[in-house]
């Protein structure tokens, strides 16, 4: 009976939707269906063992590349990996490649990112992990990035720049109408392009990321697809990227 009430009282500590509501501040949070989370009772589906041989997983294995496919198709990008277990490492894995690229072209000395002061607090810890320093750019009334203070920081660090991370549309909500401007100032300081995936669902079926300028972005399935993130996790934030940072994408080695 101990025993019950203490498995009992671990269950009541369980955080969901159906209990109260789930508040994480730094989360642009959705509301995920009950409906969208009955797969994840399938035994079909879940309970498959993660170190399953591949003469077991040829179903999940189709699924994943079907996953990957629909999300290059979506982003605009050309390689994608669900590896990543959360925006946050989505992020850093996304540095991670763009790190990666400068050091195959022998440009070491590029750690600079550029980040919008408007951007999400994890943008500025993913580059700091990655090993850059971050500059901050100023955020225009209107919400949108301050160009002039844009160009001003490019200048200044043309020869160290490695990224810019942005979120499109801002964490305002803005649209910034100068997005392939500010994209192409960067390439043409040798540095890469950063979209942060947080606010995909305001892009889905109207614009790529991988269209109008970014290089890598990360993607938070469980905002704009909804799952999962049942009692306020786990999330999925794939990353995906342009050809030349493929070689430099998390793998299954």
């Amino acid at each position: 009976t101990q025993l019950l009430r203490y498995i009992r009282k671990l269950s009541d500590r369980d955080l969901a939707l159906d209990r109260t509501m789930i508040p994480l501040g730094s989360c642009t949070m959705k509301l995920n269906a009950t409906a969208e989370m009955e797969a994840i009772s399938w035994p079909e589906f879940a309970s498959i063992h993660p170190f399953a041989p591949d003469s077991q997983t040829a179903g999940w294995r189709e699924l994943i590349d079907g996953l990957e496919a629909d999300l290059a198709e979506i982003t605009g990008y050309d390689q994608v990996s669900i590896q990543p277990n959360a925006g946050s490492q989505g992020e850093l894995a996304g540095l991670l490649a763009i790190r990666g690229y400068h050091l195959s072209r022998g440009d070491d000395q590029r750690n600079v990112c550029l980040i919008p002061a408007s951007a999400h607090g994890t943008n500025a810890a993913s580059a700091v992990l990655a090993g850059m320093k971050v500059v901050v750019v100023a955020t225009a009334a209107d919400g949108t990035i301050d160009h002039a203070d844009l160009y001003a920081k490019i200048e200044q660090h043309r020869d160290v720049l490695s990224a810019i991370m942005i979120t499109y549309p801002s964490t305002h909500g803005v649209y910034d109408a100068d997005v392939r401007e500010v994209c192409d100032a960067i390439h043409a300081a040798g540095g890469q392009v950063y979209v942060d995936g947080a606010n995909l669902n305001a892009l889905v079926g109207l614009a790529q990321p991988g269209k109008f300028g970014g290089d890598v972005s990360h993607l938070n399935l469980h905002k704009t697809f909804c799952i999962p993130h049942g009692g306020g996790g786990p999330g999925v934030g794939p990353v995906a990227a342009k050809a030349h940072l493929a070689p430099f994408m998390p793998g299954d080695a």
